[in-house]
């Protein structure tokens, strides 16, 4: 009796280390949102390289990326737990913890601006101020254009409650008929969907705020929770990005190509050279934006930049007068996220066989 006792014990113990080796070399599953519901290839950064080009798995993660409608729900759903990361407009981010929401902003994605305000080509309307008593076209009431938008609008002497007719009216190709049945008069979008209305045949003119070029555009948030317990889940998360980043703008052909076989609803019904220009556009549009001004690491946060946007959105009412914008964003991760070899990943990119 007792050697069948330790017989069992024996094999209780070997399935205790079994378990726990199992356990110990399993991916650490993550939920990533990129706050579209059109993962396009200007997204692949964020999607479809550091999957395919097993980035986060090499680090031990199992990322499932997502689309989210808009960077409120971008933020309400990191907020709430349902999602460990999600790019969003600083302006929502800084909207979110003027409202006590507890994330922060660990990497900045986009070095400029994504979101823009574009009118037709032929439209009598060229300046922010010529939109007075005018049809303002948005995505939807929750997009980060939204806040961009009454920003601008306030720079240029117009109450963005009452000076202008907000609608909402979709991208593509609701967004397409709502000008062409002269719904609205301009619209408030983000690079990768204007880009995607220009291929349709769209030559629109851009009406920017003076401050365009001074302010950021997306970033990567986290909840604070998750920065303060996991910060090498957060370092993870993002040097993939990182990478990703290298090797688009290392070989962008290569990674469009990668991004319709993993997402084929993006890939045109017919590809050719203009086709491929096309979706060139739409990558270039966003890709562009994440290059990097001397000096500046992957991800960091520039301090300027972000009390740049912190003023603005004083300015105009959306966070209140004391608001201390430096503690909505953080550097601490910023050396970790660029220990990696990028050269190597230059080369990879170049021998891709995307």
């Amino acid at each position: 009796m007792r050697s069948i006792r330790l017989s069992l014990c024996t094999l209780a113990a070997a399935f205790a280390v079994t378990a726990a080796a199992g356990s110990a070399g399993a991916a650490e599953k993550v939920v990533y949102a990129v706050t579209t519901s059109n993962i396009s290839v200007g997204h692949a950064a964020q999607s479809s390289i550091p999957l395919a080009a097993d980035f986060w798995k090499q680090e031990g993660l199992d990322v499932e990326v997502i689309g989210l409608s808009g960077a409120t729900a971008g933020v309400q759903q990191v907020a709430s737990g349902q999602v460990d990361f999600a790019t969003v407009g600083g302006d929502a981010l800084l909207i979110a913890r003027s409202k006590g929401i507890k994330v922060k902003a660990v990497y900045t994605y986009a070095r400029k601006s994504i979101y823009r305000i574009v009118v037709p080509e032929d439209s009598p309307i060229k300046t922010l101020a010529d939109l007075k008593g005018k049809t303002l076209g948005v995505p939807d009431m929750s997009a980060g254009s939204v806040p961009f938008a009454r920003a601008a609008l306030s720079s240029a002497g117009i109450d963005p409650q009452t000076g202008v007719k907000w609608l909402s009216v979709g991208i593509g190709g609701q967004a397409a008929n709502a000008f062409r049945q002269n719904v609205i008069d301009a619209w408030s979008s983000w690079d990768t969907v204007i880009a995607a209305l220009e291929n349709n045949g769209f030559k629109f003119r851009y009406i920017d705020p003076p401050w365009i070029d001074e302010v950021l555009g997306n970033v990567i948030i986290a909840r604070e929770e998750t920065i303060e317990k996991k910060p090498e889940l957060v370092v993870k998360v993002a040097r993939g990005i990182a990478e990703a980043s290298v090797y688009g703008l290392t070989n962008p052909d290569a990674a469009l190509r990668n991004h319709w076989k993993m997402y084929p609803e993006t890939k045109p019904q017919t590809v050719n050279d203009d086709t491929f220009k096309q979706a060139r556009r739409i990558f270039d549009s966003r890709f562009n934006l994440t290059k990097l001004e001397p000096g500046v690491k992957w991800g960091e946060n520039v301090p300027a930049q972000w009390k740049r946007m912190a003023d603005i959105s004083i300015e105009e009412g959306l966070i209140p007068k004391d608001f201390d914008v430096t503690a909505a964003y953080t550097n601490q991760f910023i050396p970790k996220i660029n220990d990696f070899d990028a050269k190597k990943i230059e080369v990879m990119a170049k021998a891709s066989a995307w």
